[in-house]
């Protein structure tokens, strides 16, 4: 049962160089303005009880969908049919009054959505023991850091017993702990047959979250299927865009500083755990000057995993002309994932970059027992049972 459709469902904006010329175009009936198309001819259904995800660059169109979808934007053009209440968090605190307190602002929001004042008295303990707010839902929103305005707004969403539940991003404002805890909600209400959609720069969650996934480009669908295909379109993309963003930086920097790096190379594309990993970097210079190389390792999702450099082992590099740079990590210790090399080169106190390389490398999934990021080395000793403790 598709308990979301959109056909043929457009979003165009008239955009104003300045607040005066909405007034100008009025009197003098000329046009002002000039049209920005935020969504175009988008055909989309969503099944009961599916969990949606979107990705796309930032001005792709994602949070004009969610919010037609939501009920917050009129389409310009098309249609849209959605079934059931939808609970929506859009925009960090959007629905909420700042002078209002927590408790208050938990009533409008509820009322807004059509419960009544008896059924959201049921429901503020649950707001209060899933946000763990505490005194705070009585004090104004505006004294509200942004990790609690999200904590308020999941917990009221939650509350609100929706059909359909749609978040554009908020969550990875929210602390580690709330957002585990958020997480789990969410498959406990995808599992009772709710529908989740949302956006984020984590594709790690949508591929973990979702059963599908569309790429949006431009306010077009780009590409849409399971979410693994869909992200890793996704992710080639945006590598071949940084590659040429980088190429025309490099460029930049070139003209502007005198150090640059003019190679970057790695041994591996794919990496197995426990493999040794090398890194090959040839800067230049067009004057004798002191430098830092690093190497920076992070996840596709941009999650920083670690850093080293010439700092850590006390090299000094004094680039005149040309400077070749091996580095090597012995036993490298990365599990299954999708990975970014950055190589960075810095002035000698390490605080101006002057270049950044990055490549992509995989590693492979070689047991079902290799969960997380990183491999501890450990060992296992079984003692006889008559073994003291004692004794340790």
């Amino acid at each position: 049962m598709d308990i979301i459709e959109l056909k043929g469902v457009s979003k165009v904006y008239r955009v104003y160089k300045k607040p005066a010329d909405r007034l100008k175009e009025i009197l003098l009936r000329r046009s002002f303005s000039y049209e920005k198309v935020a969504l175009k001819d988008i055909n989309l259904k969503v099944r009961k009880g599916e969990a949606l995800g979107i990705v796309g660059e930032n001005g792709a169109g994602k949070s004009t969908l969610l919010s037609i979808i939501s009920g917050v934007l009129e389409p310009t053009s098309g249609e849209v049919k959605v079934l059931g209440r939808v609970a929506a968090i859009l925009e960090l605190g959007a629905g909420f009054h700042p002078e209002f307190t927590g408790v208050e602002n938990a009533y409008m929001y509820a009322s807004l959505n059509g419960l009544s004042k008896s059924e959201i008295d049921k429901r503020l303990d649950f707001i209060a023991e899933f946000s763990e707010l505490g005194d705070l839902l009585h004090q104004p929103i505006k004294t509200y850091s942004t990790g609690m305005v999200v904590r308020l707004a999941f917990s009221v969403m939650i509350a609100l017993n929706p059909q359909v539940f749609v978040i554009d991003e908020a969550l990875s404002v929210g602390d580690i702990h709330f957002q585990k805890k958020s997480f789990d909600k969410i498959k406990e209400f995808k599992e009772s047959g709710g529908t989740l959609i949302f956006t984020t720069h984590s594709t790690y969650q949508i591929t973990n979250v979702c059963d599908r996934a569309i790429w949006i480009k431009d306010g077009r669908i780009q590409m849409e299927g399971d979410p693994f295909s869909v992200v890793k379109e996704y992710e080639d993309y945006m590598r071949e865009k940084d590659k040429i963003e980088q190429e025309h930086m490099q460029v930049q920097r070139a003209n502007i500083t005198h150090a640059y790096i003019e190679d970057f190379r790695l041994s591996h594309q794919e990496i197995r755990p426990g493999e040794t990993l090398k890194a090959w970097i040839r800067i230049r210079s067009k004057r004798r000057e002191k430098v830092v190389l690093a190497i920076l390792f992070r996840r596709n999702d941009n999650e920083l995993i670690s850093v080293y450099s010439t700092k850590h082992e006390g090299v000094e590099i004094v680039v005149n002309e040309s400077v070749n740079a091996v580095f090597s990590f012995p036993e490298f210790p990365l599990l299954h994932g999708k990975y970014f090399a950055d190589a960075y080169l810095l002035d000698e106190a390490g605080a101006v970059i002057y270049d950044v390389k990055s490549l992509p490398f995989d590693v492979p999934k070689e047991s079902v027992v290799d969960l997380g990021i990183f491999r501890i080395k450990g060992s296992l000793e079984l003692n006889p049972v008559s073994y003291s403790f004692s004794k340790l």
